[in-house]
């Protein structure tokens, strides 16, 4: 039984299909399949024995056996799709148990994930990575997480000296309707902002100390592998708080890391159960290295396109390699 690849994404997606050649360049069968195919265009059969699930799943008049999944990568898969003509109530039910079904086997399988969902779901959490970052050695701001406006007044005075940026914990893209996305990026809060304290009582609210940059770093690990490249971001006015501000104009080339700081940027990975995230690091006037977060599922090819870094081939080679070629690496 030959073993092949399992790419989780949407049929457009361009990154999932680089890595999709990337494999079949070096010889690897896979299979890029959509969570939305199930069940309309998808049949599963699997069977559960021996604390093994065997059986297949049947995709454009071809039988895929559950067995032979070496790893699967999980890109940007879509909802299930159930049939539209039942009532919403039964199409509710009918999502659910699809997710269940069909996720749930998926879960269940000795094979290599990158990344496993629940890992990434748990890697997500903001507060959790800074605690990671600082236990492996990496400096990190000094940190803020409150509803309390007077707590924040007194971090802005005491520790920030009046130089304290705001940014959001769960990632700065909010659904707007439709196809409309809001951004929320880094932003700097002045002593004129003070009288808005109140509205900090609202949800939770993370605060750093304004760092000064002398540019920055997004370091992209994949199993052992580190993918460093440098962000020009303050050669920009708009791109100094947040380079994502202007991601399409600043310069992006590649970098070599310190050894210390790449093992380390590769541990906080391991740490948080990951085998691929994206880490923003910046590089002071000084020379020091500072973590700010780790994206479970952050986007690569557009560095690929501007640095020509090897991303899609990389994360080929984990995972045409499975758990024990990750095992052997550690």
């Amino acid at each position: 039984m030959e073993s092949y690849v399992l790419i989780l994404s949407y049929p457009g997606d361009s990154s999932a299909r680089r890595v999709l050649h990337a494999l079949q360049r070096n010889g690897c069968p896979a299979l890029l399949l959509d969570t939305a195919s199930f069940p309309q265009a998808v049949t599963l059969a699997a069977l559960l024995r021996e604390a093994s699930w065997t059986g297949h799943l049947c995709y454009q008049g071809k039988r895929y056996d559950l067995e032979a999944i070496r790893s699967i990568y999980v890109r940007r898969p879509h909802h299930y799709q159930v049939r539209e003509d039942f009532p919403e109530l039964i199409q509710l039910f009918l999502e659910n148990e699809a997710y269940r079904g069909f996720g749930g086997v998926l879960r269940s399988l000795d094979c290599l994930w990158v990344n496993s969902l629940d890992a990434q779901r748990r890697a997500s959490f903001k507060p959790l990575q800074l605690k990671v970052a600082q236990e492996v050695g990496l400096r990190t701001p000094v940190t803020l997480v409150t509803n309390d406006p007077a707590a924040v007044r007194s971090f802005f005075f005491e520790v920030c000296h009046e130089q304290m940026i705001y940014k959001t914990l769960h990632g700065n893209c909010l659904p707007g309707g439709g196809e409309r996305y809001h951004l929320i990026f880094t932003s700097r809060v002045g002593r004129e902002r003070l009288s808005e304290l109140e509205q900090v009582r609202l949800t939770a609210h993370l605060f750093q100390p304004l760092i000064q940059k002398a540019y920055e770093l997004r370091v992209t690990v994949v199993g052992s592998n580190v993918l460093p490249v440098r962000i020009d971001s303050q050669e920009l006015e708009e791109a100094r708080l947040d380079w994502r501000a202007a991601c399409y104009r600043v310069r992006y080339r590649p970098h070599v890391l310190p050894e210390a700081i790449a093992r380390r940027c590769v541990e906080v990975v391991r740490r948080l159960g990951l085998v691929f995230g994206a880490l923003d690091l910046i590089v002071t006037p000084d020379d020091d290295y500072v973590f700010l977060e780790c994206n479970p599922g952050g986007q690569w090819e557009w560095l690929e396109v501007e640095t020509g870094l090897p991303f899609a081939a990389t994360i080929a080679q984990v995972l045409s390699a499975g758990r024990a070629g990750l095992a052997a690496s550690a």
